[in-house]
C-alpha cells in the first residue's frame, strides 16, 4: 500500500519535470536562433545562461527523486534555486540596464548556498524560501518598472511571476515549510513561475522586434529621423488641423550643397557622417511642434506646423549659419560643408506632397544664386532671396 501511495505521488511530479524540460528546451533552442539576429534582445545572454541553468536543474532534481541527499549531505535542490534565482536577478537587470547592487547580491547569494554545508535540513529548506523569495522579488520589481517603461506587456508577465512566486516562498516560509513535506509545493511553484518567465521573456522579445520593424518602416536607418511615410502619419493630425482651422504650416527644404563631391572625395563612410550631424543639427533647430525627416538622399525637410514663413525663414537661417560653422572631418582633414534651403508657407488644406513641392520651388531659386543661400516662397508663388552666402563661400 505505501508503494503504491509513494507511485501515485511520484508520478505527477515526474509529469511536472517532463512538462519543465520540455519548455525549457523549446526556450533555449529559440534563445539560440534569437542570438543569431542581426539585433539581439537586451540581456538574451544572462537570460540564455539561466534557462540553461535552469535546464540543469531541472535534470538533476529528475534523477535524485526517491533519492537521499548525496556524499555530502547536501540537497542540490537548495543551491540550484538560489542560483538560478541569482541569475534571473542578473538577466533582468541586464534587460534593464541596472548594473547597482549585483556584486553585494552575488556574495549573499554564494553565502547562503554554502551555508548548506553547516546548516540542517529545516533550516536551509528555511534559507532557501528566504533568499529565493527576495531574489526573485527584486527580478520581479525591476521587470515591473521596465515593463511600465517599454509598455512592454512581456516584461509584466515575469514580473508577475516573480512577485507571484516570492508571495508563495514567503508565505512557506513565515508558516514553517518543512523540507519533506513542502518541498513539491515548492518545485510546483517554481516551475509555474519558470513557465511564465520564459513566455514572458518570449513575448517582451517579439514586442520589441515589432517596434523594430514599426520603427523601420517610418524612420531613416542611418539618420534615425522619420522618411516620407513616417512624416505623413506624424503629421496626419496636425494638417487635419490645419485644414480645420484654416492655419499656416510651413516648410523648410534642405539640400547639402555638393554632396556628391563630398562622397567622391572622401568616400560613404564620411558622407554618412555628415548627413549624420546635418540632421542632428537639424534637430536642435526644432520647437517641439515641428517634425522632421530625411525624404531624400541629402535631403531633410522640416514641417513647422502653425508657423508663418518669417519664423521658417529665421529657423533656416539658424541651421545655415550652424552647418557652415560646425566643424566636419574625414580623417583629421576638415570637410567643408554647407546647406542650401528652400522655405514654403501654405495655408489651410495641404498635404506634405505640397509642402515639399513649394519648398522645392524655393530650393531651385537658392540654387540659381549660388550655395550656402536661403530662398522663401510664399502662398502665391512670389519668390525672393535671403541669407546670402558670406564672403569666400
Amino acid at each position: 500500500m505505501e508503494q503504491m501511495l509513494t507511485e501515485s505521488q511520484t508520478l505527477p511530479l515526474y509529469t511536472l519535470y517532463i512538462l519543465v524540460f520540455s519548455l525549457t528546451c523549446a526556450q533555449v533552442l529559440v534563445l539560440y536562433f534569437l542570438s543569431a539576429s542581426h539585433t539581439a534582445p537586451q540581456g538574451l545572454g544572462l537570460f540564455t545562461v539561466y534557462f540553461m541553468a535552469s535546464l540543469t536543474g531541472w535534470i538533476l532534481f529528475a534523477l535524485q527523486q526517491g533519492q537521499a541527499a548525496g556524499a555530502l549531505g547536501v540537497d542540490p535542490a537548495t543551491v540550484v534555486a538560489l542560483l538560478n534565482a541569482y541569475l534571473l536577478f542578473l538577466a533582468c537587470g541586464q534587460r534593464a540596464g541596472i548594473q547597482r547592487g549585483r556584486a553585494v547580491v552575488g556574495v549573499l547569494c554564494l553565502a547562503a548556498a554554502f551555508s548548506a554545508f553547516y546548516l540542517s535540513a529545516q533550516r536551509m529548506f528555511t534559507v532557501q524560501l528566504v533568499g529565493c523569495a527576495l531574489l526573485w522579488a527584486a527580478a520581479g520589481v525591476i521587470s515591473a518598472q521596465r515593463g511600465w517603461r517599454q509598455a512592454n506587456v512581456g516584461d509584466g508577465l515575469i514580473a508577475g511571476a516573480g512577485l507571484g512566486l516570492a508571495a508563495g516562498l514567503a508565505w512557506l516560509a513565515l508558516k514553517g515549510g518543512q523540507p519533506g513535506r513542502d518541498q513539491q509545493l515548492a518545485l510546483a511553484l517554481y516551475a509555474c513561475a519558470h513557465a511564465l518567465v520564459a513566455v514572458g521573456f518570449l513575448g517582451s522579445a517579439l514586442l520589441e522586434y515589432q517596434q523594430q520593424l514599426s520603427q523601420l518602416a517610418t524612420r531613416d536607418s542611418l539618420t534615425r529621423l522619420f522618411n516620407r511615410r513616417g512624416l505623413e502619419e506624424a503629421l496626419h493630425l496636425t494638417l487635419a488641423a490645419a485644414a480645420r482651422h484654416n492655419t499656416r504650416t510651413s516648410a523648410v527644404l534642405v539640400d547639402i550643397d555638393q554632396f556628391s563631391r563630398i562622397n567622391d572625395s572622401f568616400g560613404a563612410e564620411t558622407g554618412d557622417a555628415v548627413l549624420q550631424q546635418v540632421a542632428g543639427l537639424l534637430q536642435d533647430q526644432c520647437r517641439g511642434s515641428d517634425v522632421a525627416a530625411r525624404i531624400g538622399g541629402e535631403q531633410f525637410l522640416l514641417v513647422l506646423p502653425n508657423a508663418d514663413g518669417e519664423a521658417a525663414r529665421i529657423v533656416a537661417e539658424r541651421l545655415r549659419r550652424a552647418v557652415s560653422d560646425s566643424v566636419f572631418r574625414a580623417e583629421r582633414q576638415p570637410v567643408a560643408v554647407s546647406v542650401s534651403a528652400g522655405v514654403a508657407t501654405l495655408e489651410g488644406t495641404t498635404t506634405v506632397d505640397e509642402l515639399a513641392l513649394a519648398g522645392a520651388r524655393a530650393l531651385q531659386v537658392a540654387r540659381r544664386e549660388g550655395h550656402n543661400r536661403v530662398a522663401v516662397v510664399d502662398q502665391q508663388t512670389h519668390l525672393f532671396r535671403t541669407g546670402a552666402a558670406p564672403e569666400g563661400v
